[in-house]
């Protein structure tokens, strides 16, 4: 267990080692879901076209995909 504070604007900083293990990055969005048993902080779904945005070069990807997908349905 983890214990954090909530700033004054209702903000919760996450510890460093659960941001690196979750993969959580600065910037990044997050959904807050209420539970019975409090709040549970986790990543947005997303596709994985928007997971990989600024990560890898995506140029002609969908096409290539497409050109795959053909060839798997021959």
């Amino acid at each position: 267990m983890v214990r954090s504070k909530i700033g004054p604007k209702g903000q919760v900083t996450i510890p460093k080692e659960l941001r690196e293990k979750y993969h959580l990055l600065e910037g990044e969005d997050v959904v807050v879901v209420p539970s019975a048993e409090g709040v549970l902080v986790k990543h947005p779904t997303i596709s994985l076209r928007g997971r990989l945005k600024g990560r890898i070069n995506t140029e002609g990807l969908e096409e290539e995909l497409k050109r795959i997908r053909k060839q798997w349905r021959v």
